[in-house]
């Protein structure tokens, strides 16, 4: 209950600091680079060399840690075929691939998975998200921003020479030495490593919220690039990770149904902040962060619902 609450008040914090004019129009910018430059690599060194230390791959884990790549596979070529049909610009097919693409397996993910099935639940959530969503942002989501982003600084680089300036991306790249070769973090490293790390969700929440516009305008001139994003990410993605697994596995396990639930979270909200720092959509990645997750809060236990049936 207290994430949810953190969540609300942060996105209510940011909208009303917008309102109130005490804080410049850059805030937005100044808040995602912070999350962008210390929030994310902080996480990333953190939990990403425990991780390669503690984990054995096997067959087990095929269906948790595959779901993330698959679903943004989905997305991308869901959302380039729209974008092509529906001559949307770059920006906005680079935004829904990203935010459609990527779910909030962590914070409101957890959150919900614990809510519906106990803490049995979150080692197979934080798996889920650490070796699925957050490689998955680190790379491919990467890979997608810079193709078919701008750079805020008007200088176009090359996809390589943008995704190995990243900082999430150098983070990785160091958290993974550590991980392979390097001993464990002394205490006073983890502990300042967690808390920067911390800071990532009211953080980025506040940006999203200060730049976050629900005008009639707004939701008219977005309504459609953002009902396909939101159907595809709360509704279809599911469905189709559910037959898929089903058809492999022939049973839907505990395993099994945790992971779908998985894919049907909201989206992530990193996804939003790495879409405006490479110049995508990111009123409708901001858009596709603030609405989903509310929604996700129905949509979510009414897949769990049904997942019971089977």
């Amino acid at each position: 209950m207290n994430n949810f609450i953190l969540i609300f008040v942060s996105l209510g914090l940011g909208f009303f600091f917008k309102k109130s004019k005490r804080f410049p129009s850059a805030t937005p910018a100044a808040l995602n680079s912070f999350v962008i430059c210390i929030s994310l690599p902080a996480i990333i060194l953190l939990q990403i060399p425990k991780l390669i230390k503690t984990t054995t791959l096997s067959l087990d884990l095929l269906i948790p840690i595959s779901m993330a790549w698959i679903l943004f596979f989905l997305s991308w070529l869901l959302f380039t075929y729209l974008g092509k049909r529906r001559n949307w610009s770059r920006a906005r097919t680079g935004a829904l691939i990203l935010t459609a693409g990527l779910g909030n397996t962590s914070f409101v993910g957890l959150s919900l998975l614990e809510a519906l099935h106990g803490q049995q639940a979150l080692s197979w959530g934080l798996l889920i998200d650490q070796l699925g969503s957050f490689l998955t942002l680190s790379t491919l989501g990467l890979l997608v921003a810079s193709n078919y982003g701008n750079p805020k600084d008007g200088k176009r680089r090359s996809t390589l020479v943008q995704i190995l300036r990243f900082p999430p991306f150098i983070a990785l790249a160091l958290a993974s030495v550590i991980g392979l070769l390097g001993p464990d973090y002394p205490i006073v490293v983890r502990d300042v490593l967690l808390r920067l790390g911390d800071t990532l969700v009211p953080i980025a929440l506040i940006a999203v919220g200060f730049q976050l516009k629900l005008s009639r305008s707004i939701l008219v001139r977005y309504w459609k690039p953002l009902g396909f994003g939101m159907l595809f990410k709360l509704v279809l993605a599911p469905l189709a990770l559910l037959g898929l697994y089903y058809f492999a596995s022939g049973e839907l396990s505990f395993v099994t149904r945790i992971t779908i639930l998985e894919a049907a979270m909201a989206t992530m909200i990193t996804s939003a902040v790495v879409a405006s720092d490479f110049g995508l959509d990111e009123e409708l990645a901001n858009l596709m962060v603030g609405v989903s997750i509310p929604i996700s809060l129905i949509t979510v236990p009414a897949w769990d619902y049904l997942l019971g049936l089977i």
